[in-house]
């Protein structure tokens, strides 16, 4: 078999001749980028990104298209950002993208270690591409100086997002938290067009991932696993699979599997709600519920005339009301006026909590 020699100025390789091709442009592959400080970038075939094939649940779908159809009609690049804690479906969506970019003969490329000069790299690919960093914030810091020019590792890349490649690229970004994103990327469509903030499993989500994965017998606690999942503000796929595969596994109750699982409710959960009195009239507020504990003060600000109102709910009676999303119902029996208030006129008939999914967590806003 005959031998061919590479030289890349002053660095030789020899390779069989039946492994070598001369091609024109990237495949349809998985990439990572790798360094040498001799030799320089180079690019691997990664097979292993879609190791695991799992059935897709939530936005998963709905994002990947609007994704990918919004990248064929821009000029340029397109920047997508998802935030959100561990286990809640991020990179499931990155990899689900990139599987549906591939049947369009786009090369996909991992950055999965810390470059300095990795945009100069990717300015060299000249055909359009989807470019991936997992976890964006641990990888470039925004507190940390690069040596070049004395900018934070995040805006040291700014140029990267905001120029115009020869061939545009989708960049695919996630991150754990949010805080940690640098203020010249956040509110800047023109770098991260998009911003998918991902806080909490939806009840149809926890629902159907239970109907596929509980044995049969176990369905009936799928209404007491959301009641759970609404009360954790974090609660995750990595919660969600513990739970299943414990109730599954062991034959155990609901109750036995929360005792030994390394699952908490001890976190403050974010929720809106709704006040019925028995008028007829409704009031509403936003708080951020403590459900370790067997009561809470919940406060609004009436309609008319803007006053403060507290009442006490019993958290622990907190009943899930089956509704799509997750929805914790108090009745008049376990809600009481703050002791001293005389308001017994119109009487509290229930509560209704609904779990904020987005936006709190990842903004701090208060809706």
């Amino acid at each position: 078999m005959k031998n061919i020699v590479i030289k890349d100025e002053r660095n030789y390789k020899v390779v069989s001749g039946n492994a070598v091709s001369i091609l024109d442009k990237l495949p349809p592959a998985i990439f990572e980028v790798s360094f040498d400080p001799d030799k320089g970038f180079s690019l691997n075939e990664a097979d292993s990104f879609f190791r695991n094939s799992e059935k897709l649940y939530g936005e998963v779908k709905t994002r990947t298209e609007k994704v990918l159809h919004s990248f064929d009609i821009v000029e340029g690049n397109l920047g997508v950002l998802f935030s959100g804690p561990k286990g809640l479906g991020k990179s499931l969506t990155v990899r689900n993208i990139c599987k549906e970019a591939l049947k369009k003969g786009l090369p996909v490329i991992l950055v999965k270690e810390h470059f300095e000069n990795i945009t100069t790299f990717i300015e060299t690919i000249v055909q359009p591409s989807i470019v991936v960093i997992d976890e964006f914030e641990k990888m470039y810091q925004v507190e940390c100086k690069t040596k070049k020019d004395d900018l934070d590792d995040q805006d040291s890349l700014l140029s990267l997002f905001d120029s115009s490649l020869e061939s545009k690229k989708l960049f695919l970004l996630t991150c754990n938290d949010v805080r940690r994103i640098s203020r010249y990327l956040l509110n800047r469509p023109g770098r991260l067009h998009y911003h998918f903030r991902v806080n909490r499993l939806s009840i149809d989500e926890i629902t159907e991932y239970c109907k596929d994965k509980l044995t049969e017998e176990k369905h009936s606690l799928i209404p007491e696993i959301c009641s759970i999942g609404a009360r954790i503000s974090d609660f995750s796929y990595d919660m969600l699979r513990a739970m299943v595969f414990e109730l599954n596994t062991y034959q155990c109750d609901l109750a036995e599997a929360r005792r030994i699982l390394n699952i908490e409710a001890q976190a403050e959960s974010p929720f809106s709600f709704t006040v019925y009195f028995q008028s007829g009239k409704t009031e509403t507020g936003f708080d951020d519920i403590d459900v370790s504990i067997s009561r809470h003060h919940i406060d609004w600000y009436t309609h008319n005339n803007n006053w403060r109102e507290r009442a006490i709910a019993n958290m622990l009676e907190a009943k899930w009301t089956g509704d799509a999303d997750g929805s914790l119902l108090l009745d008049g029996m376990h809600i009481i006026w703050t002791p001293g208030d005389n308001k017994n006129k119109d009487k509290i008939m229930k509560v209704v909590f609904v779990p904020v999914k987005d936006g709190y967590l990842a903004n701090g806003n208060n809706y």
